[in-house]
Parts: C-alpha cells; sequence; structure tokens
C-alpha cells in the first residue's frame, strides 16, 4: 500500500554513498602505494649497504640498479665510513602538485649501519673492532 513512497530510494542512497567508496578506494591504493615505496626504499638501503661492504665493488651499483624507482636509487648514499663499517642512508622529502591542486608530500629516511667482520678473511682482532 506504501511502496509507491518509496521508489527511488536506493538510487538516492547509491548518489549518496558512491563518493565517499570512490574517496575511501582511492586512500586505500594511496596507502598502499605509499607503503610498497617505503618497503622499496628501506630494502634499498639494506641490500646496497651489504653490496658495498663487499669485497666487489661493481656489486653496489648493481644493488642500486635493483631498486624499482630511478628516484630512489639515485639517492641511497652507501661506502665504507671506517675500518670494517658500512653506512647506507637515504632522505626523500619531496612535494608534488596532484589534481584540483591538492599537495601530495612523500617523506622517507632510512639508515643502515654495518659491522663487515664476515666479509674480512679469518676472525676478529682480540681487542674487538677497530
Amino acid at each position: 500500500m506504501f511502496r509507491w513512497k518509496e521508489k527511488g530510494q536506493t538510487m538516492a542512497e547509491f548518489a549518496l554513498v558512491m563518493p565517499i567508496l570512490i574517496l575511501l578506494m582511492f586512500g586505500m591504493t594511496f596507502a598502499a602505494f605509499y607503503a610498497f615505496r617505503s618497503a622499496a626504499t628501506d630494502w634499498g638501503v639494506f641490500i646496497t649497504g651489504v653490496a658495498s661492504g663487499s669485497y666487489n665493488t661493481p656489486a653496489t651499483e648493481h644493488a642500486r640498479n635493483n631498486v624499482l624507482w630511478p628516484d630512489l636509487a639515485d639517492r641511497i648514499n652507501a661506502g665504507q665510513t671506517g675500518p670494517r663499517q658500512v653506512r647506507s642512508l637515504i632522505r626523500v622529502e619531496d612535494s608534488s602538485t596532484w589534481i584540483f591542486g591538492v599537495r601530495l608530500i612523500e617523506a622517507q629516511r632510512a639508515e643502515t649501519n654495518f659491522r663487515l667482520w664476515r666479509f674480512y678473511p679469518g676472525p676478529p682482532p682480540a681487542g674487538g673492532f677497530e
């Protein structure tokens, strides 16, 4: 008897909920992309630091080339900082304009320090690390 009053209600509910669902999907996509990029940054810092501690110095460039994003690979600094020590680090602080003038900000920092006892022949010296 009162069924005719509810005609078109689902269309109105859909029109109200759909923008929220679209924003939710875009937000989850951007969060997943940022998390994946952050994990790739951490992995690049780690693997480049390990490669810098090896005897084969071209290994550092090979590890750097395997980082997924070239802009991240170019910012990784790795090298020996002392006897039997390697430091690998990255700092990313960027902002760019997206649609509707929205500013996307990316800020990441990662640093890894390695003691290289296993890359040298023989046990460590009796007095500890140099």
